[in-house]
């Protein structure tokens, strides 16, 4: 496939003919009429017709078209009538040969209406009202030449090289199915409308991306999306879709979707589906031992300065939930405190950007996502800066599911600065339990990063624990893959214990053994 930034090698023909003159009076300039002879060569059934153009004092602009083409090896239009052939400039507006498209890009072929007939040229780029465009019989010569964008009928790409079909530039106002296909691969609603809501989250992926954050989808932020597209299909957010559906289906049944938290109301269904998921992958990770997940389960510290469970205890022991122990419980007593923390921060809004109001105003303490997460953070564990690369290698973080009902903003989608901390706002956004997993950590070593759980606003609710403890309970009650014994190669010997009380036959490459 060629590579956005590179041209179809079919303008790298006309732009290597730019200069060709048709020869004045009588005389033929020889390279011109060397074209039809060369696509004969090539298309021996197009011959006659080729033999036909005589005189370069015939229109030529059709004539080079096919030539080049026929130099990139994709065969000109050649229709049944001479007026769907290729030197009949319109007969190029046929679907046979190639597909419209709704915008021009580099080396597309346009077709006109212009004074005395029509005209075929390659598109170059825009100016204004005009297309420049290069092309033969242009002022008597191959050249690059401005025509007004009302004279084209048609703007196509052949079909026959639809793979190498390059995307276009697209920037706030743009408009068509590719900024449609754009924002899916963003995880942002697909309307096809590039407003500020798009290009809020192009900027926030540019940064994380480490380009230039412009807003402006050219061949390097058009590759880093098709490189997030290839991430996002050969990862997995952790749990099977079997899995996810069950946890959903045990949401919705828990008194917790009506539960009116303080000064916040009813929690987005999307927010507990997605954290109600986010703690069955915790769980699986306690299951292998992961060092994360194993220091969010570790037994509440003595020190209630830096452990939000320590701070919590008395609250906890209120409603019968003991963290004294290292182990699911407490893991699932963590997560029972970051819903409502959630809840405090966002209002359960997976999108929510920083405080505007406040004066942290650097990529690493610039708060972002459900929690008001911040990135520097990362200094109170060990376990989290490789979150961060973990992440983005893999970004499935259940974004569909904290998303489902609700529309983001593009003050929410913004992100501040450059670098890691660019990348961590991104991230906490586009993959919502890395966001809770990075807060988790932090909730065990630095609590006071939170101020919502410093004024002991964060409501501790015996319903999430509940749901959770379901959602634990079917989480480890799905049956782990087992990889199937690996078949003996042809020619090696293979051992069959039976044990049996009654005879047995047993066939063997169709010889029955009897035992």
């Amino acid at each position: 496939m060629m590579a956005t930034s590179q041209i179809p090698e079919w303008l790298a023909v006309m732009r290597a003919m730019t200069g060709i003159v048709e020869t004045p009076g009588d005389a033929d300039n020889p390279k011109i009429m060397a074209m039809a002879g060369e696509i004969a060569r090539t298309y021996p059934e197009m011959a006659d017709y080729c033999a036909q153009y005589n005189h370069d004092s015939v229109p030529w602009c059709g004539l080079t078209m096919a030539y080049c083409m026929t130099m990139a090896g994709i065969r000109p239009v050649f229709g049944p009538t001479d007026t769907d052939k290729f030197l009949w400039a319109q007969a190029w507006d046929d679907p046979s040969f190639g597909t419209k498209l709704d915008q021009p890009v580099p080396g597309c072929v346009v077709v006109m209406t212009r004074s005395g007939g029509g005209h075929v040229t390659l598109y170059e780029s825009t100016s204004g009202s005009n297309y420049i465009c290069r092309g033969g019989n242009q002022g008597d010569a191959i050249n690059t030449s401005s025509y007004p964008k009302n004279s084209v009928i048609a703007l196509v790409w052949p079909n026959s090289a639809a793979a190498e079909l390059p995307r276009r530039e697209l920037e706030e106002g743009s408009t068509g199915a590719d900024v449609a296909e754009l924002q899916t691969s963003l995880g942002i609603p697909a309307d096809g409308d590039f407003g500020a809501m798009t290009e809020a989250q192009v900027c926030s992926f540019q940064a994380a991306a480490k380009l230039g954050a412009d807003g402006v989808v050219g061949p390097d932020t058009w590759a880093a999306v098709d490189d997030l597209d290839a991430r996002m299909a050969a990862g997995e957010n952790g749990l099977s879709d079997e899995l996810c559906g069950a946890i959903v289906e045990l949401v919705g049944k828990s008194p917790l979707v009506n539960y009116s938290w303080k000064d916040r109301g009813k929690a987005p269904r999307a927010y507990l589906n997605g954290m109600a998921n986010a703690f069955g992958v915790a769980v699986l990770e306690l299951d292998e031992g992961l060092p994360r997940a194993v220091e969010m389960a570790q037994a509440q510290r003595s020190d209630d300065q830096t452990d939000a469970l320590t701070w919590y205890r008395s609250e906890f022991a209120t409603k019968g939930m003991d963290n004294s122990t290292a182990g699911y419980d407490t893991l699932r007593h963590l997560f029972v405190m970051m819903i409502a923390l959630g809840m405090r921060e966002s209002s359960g809004l997976y999108y929510c950007g920083r405080d505007t109001t406040a004066s942290n105003t650097s990529s690493e303490t610039c708060e972002a996502g459900l929690f008001q997460t911040s990135w520097n953070i990362r200094s109170c564990s060990a376990n989290i800066p490789p979150l961060l690369t973990e992440y983005w290698d893999d970004p499935n973080g259940f974004l569909p599911t904290f998303q489902k009902g609700l529309t983001p903003n593009a003050a929410g989608l913004g992100s501040y600065g450059t670098g890691d901390g660019a990348r961590y706002q991104f991230l906490a956004k586009f993959a919502p339990s890395f966001h809770a997993f990075v807060t988790g950590i932090g909730m065990r070593k630095l609590r006071k990063h939170w101020g919502p759980i410093n004024r002991k606003e964060v409501e501790i609710n015996k319903d999430a624990d509940t749901l959770l403890s379901a959602v634990q309970e079917i989480v480890q009650a799905e049956p782990i893959p087992v990889p199937p014994e690996p078949i003996p190669p042809v020619g090696e010997v293979a051992t069959v214990d039976i044990v049996t009380t009654g005879k047995v036959i047993v066939t063997v490459n169709g010889v029955a053994i009897n035992g």
